[in-house]
């Protein structure tokens, strides 16, 4: 993290005492050793504060903070964002941040400072969108109880494109952040632990509760998530850099189904209908280009079936032309069938 060490000439040194200003005699036991820089100098605790959350968000969403959060294997990569941004300001100013927050809010026994009030305090002083919250998120997956953080990031995701048709379409937002309990196995012991779900709502009333990291931010991690089940035997098609092979986004990542030109293709997992509703209304439209068109789930597709998952034999198509044989009728089976013609494929 470096070894800088205040420079004596910072304004918090100053002995003025402005309306509103804490100062602070650092002397005697009060945590601070007779070798530090601060020992014996009354400094303005205010000005210091100040100062030192330049330096925390310039740590955090610099870089410094995620480069010692990817070095594997690292001691310090276990630890906290509070824990890790008390240690930089130790080194920086020969105290932590959680101490001079205590002191200025006059708490004689010194309280954590979490993670959650050094956002807050961040938000204080730069405004919600002063903060890249986003660039934390996605690069060491935070984790905050901060509802308006956490919606932030919610209505952040929903920018994106995978998102995009829906969100003009059908109106696709957040409506809220809710906390409640999710059930997981551990040592086949089964176990609830309370979790934040972003409430997402859209044009007809339907709702969903999702786990912020669930939220669809990409193509690749709609393909991590379509390839992780071992028993679908997908699981060795899971590298997105090597399925895409030097090929752009939208070539291995359709808008529109490549069977169906009017079934547009949902990668963000939600639902927005009854699932035997979008069946129906695919099996009403599909393939007429004068019915207008819908979603449908996109799917991975194998090209040839008799062989199985490969980086080469896969593309993606429509959950419904891939499950045409169930629900189709004879027009869009001739349909896919010249598609299947096209590619050379067969069942």
């Amino acid at each position: 993290m470096g070894k800088t060490i205040i420079n004596v000439s910072n304004d918090f040194f100053d002995m003025n005492d402005d309306e509103g200003d804490v100062m602070y005699n650092f002397r005697g036991n009060n945590g601070i050793k007779k070798s530090s820089v601060l020992y014996g100098k009354t400094i303005n605790l205010s000005e210091m504060y100040d100062n030192m959350l330049e330096y925390v968000k310039e740590f955090l969403f610099g870089g410094e903070f995620v480069s010692i959060i990817d070095k594997n294997g690292c001691k310090e990569s276990k630890l906290g964002i509070s824990q890790l941004v008390n240690r930089y300001t130790i080194k920086k100013y020969g105290i932590s941040i959680e101490s001079v927050y205590n002191k200025i809010n006059g708490r004689v026994r010194e309280a954590k400072m979490t993670t959650d009030i050094i956002f807050n305090e961040l938000k204080i002083r730069y405004g919600m969108t002063g903060v890249d919250w986003i660039y934390l998120y996605k690069n060491v997956n935070i984790l905050t109880n901060d509802v308006e953080i956490l919606e932030y990031i919610g209505n952040s995701i929903l920018s994106n494109d995978i998102h995009e048709y829906f969100v003009t379409e059908y109106n696709l937002r957040t409506v809220g952040v809710i906390k409640k309990a999710k059930s997981y196995i551990k040592n086949k012991v089964s176990l609830d632990k309370s979790c934040y779900y972003i409430k997402v709502g859209w044009n007809n009333g339907g709702t969903k509760d999702i786990i912020l990291s669930n939220l669809v931010q990409s193509y690749k991690q709609w393909w991590v998530y379509a390839t992780r089940n071992k028993t679908k035997k997908r699981y060795d098609i899971r590298d997105y850099d090597v399925l895409l092979n030097g090929r752009s986004v939208t070539e291995v990542f359709p808008v529109y189904c490549p069977v169906f030109s009017n079934l547009r293709l949902n990668y963000t997992s939600i639902d927005f209908d009854n699932g035997k509703n979008n069946i129906k209304k695919c099996s009403e439209i599909a393939g007429y280009g004068d019915k207008g068109e819908t979603w449908s789930f996109a799917s991975i597709d194998r090209i040839d079936s008799s062989k199985g998952y490969s980086y080469d034999n896969v593309r993606i198509i429509s959950q419904y032309a891939n499950y045409l044989k169930n629900v189709g009728n004879i027009d869009q089976w001739r349909i896919l069938l010249r598609y299947m013609d096209d590619q050379n494929r067969y069942f």
